[in-house]
């Protein structure tokens, strides 16, 4: 196996809860763009790609220089997108960061622990997760909770408040990024489903389904994904804030 890690950012324009969202540009450039940029800011990609089936998102990207694999439209997943773009890649490639392209603010630093926590060896897959302080936020479908094992590994995934009747300092969300083994990442489009995953619309559960253990490290940032209209305005207002300072 190759020793090279790179970053994927898997797009696609069909959203179902925020139409076209990957090309809303009112931040000056298109959302997926912001998330490219925090790869690029990490320190172990020796390159980050953009993954599309969309001649719109490759246009763009191309126009800010990030590479694009070009990938079929038949991809049901993320993963299985940044699955069929990491085959066209080298065998250099042993490590896989896939960020979805609506978590524009993931800090880079947390995807350089997920590449090291990979190189580590003992897991083929890792994701990142954050306090879930907020009531509010824990009873919305929208943010996805996780719970973590003992041994730091994802017992399951929500949209659903889990654990239930947990102290608000026990809970977890989700944030959208997985780092793969080549290996791992190659067998995803394969593996089967009882049906966990589209119950609740969440592709990790598929991993987990079928015994992939993934480990779960604490994020030093607190990104939140764009799921909704209020989502983009709320980071739109956030980069405002931040341009002001």
């Amino acid at each position: 196996m190759g020793h090279d890690a790179v970053a994927i950012i898997p797009v696609r324009v069909g959203s179902q809860r925020l139409p076209g969202k990957a090309l809303l540009a009112e931040s000056g450039q298109p959302l997926f763009l912001h998330t490219w940029e925090r790869a690029v800011a990490a320190q172990s990609f020796t390159a980050c790609y953009v993954a599309t089936d969309s001649d719109e998102v490759a246009a763009a990207a191309e126009a800010a220089g990030a590479p694009v694999l070009r990938t079929s439209p038949a991809c049901q997943t993320g993963s299985e997108r940044c699955a069929e773009g990491a085959a066209t890649l080298g065998p250099e490639v042993g490590f896989v960061v896939d960020i979805q392209g609506d978590w524009p603010e993931v800090a880079p630093e947390d995807l350089d622990a997920l590449v090291e926590t990979l190189r580590a060896g003992g897991v083929p897959t890792a994701t990142l997760a954050a306090a879930l302080p907020e009531d509010d936020a824990f009873a919305n479908p929208n943010v996805v909770k996780v719970v973590r094992g003992r041994s730091g590994d994802a017992l399951y995934f929500s949209r659903a408040p889990i654990p239930h009747g947990a102290a608000a300092d026990r809970r977890l969300r989700h944030i959208g990024v997985y780092a793969f083994t080549r290996s791992a990442l190659a067998s995803i489009p394969s593996l089967p489903s009882s049906g966990l995953a589209e119950t609740e619309s969440l592709e990790q559960l598929r991993f987990l389904e079928n015994g992939l253990a993934m480990r779960v490290l604490d994020a030093t940032s607190t990104p939140w994904g764009i799921e909704t209209r209020e989502d983009y305005d709320a980071f739109l207002a956030r980069l405002r804030a931040r341009s002001q300072h």
